[in-house]
Order: C-alpha cells, then sequence, then structure tokens
C-alpha cells in the first residue's frame, strides 16, 4: 500500500490545489479579480472547475495507476448489477423518511418553514434540474467515493473510519466555500462537516453491499440535498442538526443490518483499486 500512497498525493494534491487555490486567489485578491471575473457564485466557470475537481483527481489518479482500463473500470462502476437494483426503493424510502424527519422536525422544534408554492410538475423539474445545478455531485462522485473511500478502505481495512476520513476530509475541502462571501450560505461549518462524516459512513454499507456501485451515492445524495429546493424545509444551521441525527441513527442501523447480512450476501470490503476490477 505504501507504493499506491503517491496515487493519494496526487488526487489530494490536484482537488484541493483547485478549490483552495481558486479560494485563496480570490480571499486575497478579491479586489482585483472580481472586477474582472465577477463575484464567485456556484455556477461560476471557476466554481464549476473547482468543484469538478475531485472527480478530474480521481480520474487522474486511476489513469496514473492503471491508464484507460482503469478509467473505464471506474465510470462501469455507475452500473448497478441487476440484484442491486433493489437499493433503488430502499434508498428512496430513506430518502422520503429523510424528508418527512426534516419537514415535521421542524414544525416540532419551532423551526421556521417555507411557504410551500410549487405544483407536483415544479417539483419534477425543480429536482431535475437541482442534478444538474448540484455540481458537486458529478464533480465528487469519482473521487470521494470513486477514489478515496476504497482507497482508504484499502489502507485501514475499515469502513467506519474509511467513510468518516473521508467525510472529514471532503469536509476541510469546502472550507473555502464558507469563507468566501459571495457563496451567501447560511449554514454552520461544523455541522456540515459532521453530516458529510455520518452521510458517506452510511453510504459505505451500500457502497461495499454493492462492490462499489457509485450510482447509488449519487441517486441518494442529489435526493438529500432536493429537499430544501422543494420548500419542505430550509437547509439552515438548526435544521442541519436534524439531519446530523438523522444519518448518525441511519448510519448505526446500517452497521448493525450490514453486518448481519454479510456473510449471508459475500458482502466485501471495497478497495482500490480492486474494486473497479470486480
Amino acid at each position: 500500500m505504501s507504493n499506491h500512497n503517491k496515487y493519494l498525493y496526487m488526487y489530494l494534491a490536484i482537488s484541493f490545489g483547485a478549490c483552495w487555490g481558486i479560494g485563496l486567489a480570490y480571499m486575497l485578491f478579491g479586489d482585483i479579480l472580481v472586477p474582472i471575473t465577477g463575484p464567485l457564485t456556484l455556477l461560476h466557470p471557476l466554481t464549476i472547475i473547482a468543484l469538478y475537481s475531485p472527480s478530474i483527481a480521481g480520474l487522474i489518479a486511476y489513469y496514473a495507476m492503471g491508464g484507460s482500463k482503469a478509467v473505464k473500470g471506474v465510470f462501469s462502476k455507475l452500473i448497478p448489477r441487476k440484484q442491486d437494483l433493489f437499493w433503488f426503493p430502499v434508498l428512496l424510502g430513506v430518502v422520503i423518511l429523510f424528508v418527512l424527519t426534516m419537514h415535521y422536525g421542524s414544525k416540532l422544534f419551532g423551526i421556521p418553514l417555507p411557504q410551500m408554492t410549487y405544483s407536483i410538475p415544479d417539483m419534477f423539474l425543480i429536482g431535475l434540474w437541482n442534478l444538474i445545478e448540484e455540481t458537486g455531485l458529478i464533480g465528487g462522485i469519482f473521487g470521494w467515493i470513486g477514489f478515496l473511500l476504497p482507497f482508504l478502505q484499502g489502507k485501514f481495512k475499515n469502513n467506519v473510519t474509511s467513510s468518516l476520513l473521508t467525510g472529514l476530509i471532503f469536509g476541510l475541502w469546502v472550507l473555502p466555500g464558507y469563507v468566501i462571501s459571495s457563496y451567501e450560505t447560511s449554514t454552520s461549518y461544523f455541522l456540515y462537516v459532521i453530516q458529510l462524516m455520518f452521510f458517506i459512513w452510511f453510504q459505505s454499507y451500500v457502497f461495499n453491499a454493492t462492490r462499489g456501485t457509485l450510482l447509488f451515492y449519487l441517486f441518494t445524495f442529489w435526493l438529500t440535498a432536493t429537499g430544501s429546493r422543494l420548500q419542505f424545509y430550509y437547509f439552515n444551521a438548526q435544521v442541519q442538526i436534524l439531519q446530523v441525527s438523522f444519518f448518525l441513527i441511519a448510519a448505526i442501523i446500517m452497521h448493525f443490518i450490514y453486518n448481519k447480512q454479510k456473510e449471508k450476501n459475500n458482502y466485501e470490503l471495497q478497495m482500490s483499486p480492486q474494486f473497479i476490477q470486480a
């Protein structure tokens, strides 16, 4: 594994270099850059480059590992096996429970709720658009989940440590977004990092149970990120506490279910680069 550490360093250098480099440039030289390029927003071209950097870095690292064959291998992990398709309704059920918990939990604890003004067709279109607008979804799938998680699982031989560390590194990577005021985020950075850690911990069980299928992560992240866009709840620090609690409980439940079904279903820890060859 020590010989493979260079790929980890390559991945971190590219992903953090792009995101933090752009972020630091605007923090230090904003007076010069903003009049030329405009303020950084989530749809700004430089922001999109930064948000795609984890996937770009992951694909470059895989190419360095095994050439085009390795890159094809990681892309093949977007296609679920037939026996794993049942995870779609399972994860949809989890997301519905998540949205209901955020909505009625907000009511229970006196957290303000947005007025719902969208029709069902509007919600459908907004949900589809969020798949495109939420750039970090595709921008991170070949990086955090496709590369870093299986790499760390190979290093630590443990999905809990690996997934929590993946979420922590992911959280450190997004720090410039909380420092640059033009992103207009109303959430807590600390809570967001904890959210990522618990969410990826939860997803790591699905990842390992499905031989490293990446589409289930994309599916779940997309839907959970869409709830606030559809006016079911606000995405703020108060709701973040509910989200942290939800995915902590969900991850613990998945831990027991996974371990109970592990031998029966031949679940194996998915490690890089072997998992892209399976």
